[in-house]
């Protein structure tokens, strides 16, 4: 399946449209932003909340897109709230290099022994600007695989950079109905200039008619600026 990939909304079938605005999260949410100059370019498309299938974790799951006009770096807290204001877990996620213009994806993964009472979710971002992207470096194409999807990335640049970090929301019927994330990379985290790779995505998703696609790529802090 040949896509146009920009941190992607992808189809299954034959149809393209797009899927924020629906399947608002079933929880209400409070949003805290850092207090930095480039905090209100950040637009939250959609937030949804993912049971896993194994009844393990809870994703709460942020689709955005960088308005900044900046190349950013993300750091998020999300915490989970009783029904009586009490903070019952406390995650964490980050997103090194995100480009002005972006969509991209951001997630808390709570363990559901911790958040058993929890009645409502708030996130709080904390944004600083980057010249380290290497987005427009990385090409991502996928294949479907039976109900799995094959995800393969190329590093067009000479440079050693970090893995490509795949993120992806399955839905059916509009609504979102699982999550998975993967990173592309040769050796650990280092994706080595001129390198293919690929990962498969999707083993636990179940049945799933679209999906959701987002990645971010990042250069070492010591390499040459990109």
């Amino acid at each position: 399946m040949k896509k146009q990939i920009f941190s992607i909304i992808i189809t299954c079938g034959m149809s393209f449209f797009t899927l924020f605005g629906v399947n608002q999260c079933i929880f209400p949410s409070n949003v805290a932003y850092a207090a930095t100059e480039i905090e209100n370019g950040i637009t939250i498309e959609n937030e949804y909340v993912i049971p896993d299938e194994f009844d393990w974790c809870t994703y709460y799951v942020l689709v955005a897109t960088n308005n900044t006009g900046k190349d950013v770096r993300i750091s998020a807290d999300f915490t989970a709230i009783n029904p009586d204001g009490e903070e019952v877990s406390l995650v964490h996620d980050r997103a090194d290099a995100v480009k002005d213009g972006q969509k991209f994806i951001l997630y808390g993964q709570f363990l559901n022994e911790n958040i058993k009472n929890a009645s409502t979710y708030k996130y709080n971002l904390d944004l600083t600007e980057t010249d380290n992207c290497t987005y427009t470096l990385v090409d991502v194409d996928t294949s479907t695989k039976e109900k799995c999807i094959e995800i393969s990335a190329t590093n067009y640049s000479e440079k050693d950079i970090q893995g490509v970090g795949i993120r992806t929301l399955f839905t059916k019927n509009g609504k979102a109905v699982a999550f998975d994330t993967v990173n592309i990379a040769d050796v650990g985290y280092t994706f080595h200039g001129g390198s293919t790779n690929s990962q498969m995505i999707g083993l636990n998703a179940s049945d799933y008619d679209n999906y959701i696609i987002t990645y971010i790529s990042a250069g070492f802090e010591t390499a040459q600026t990109f």
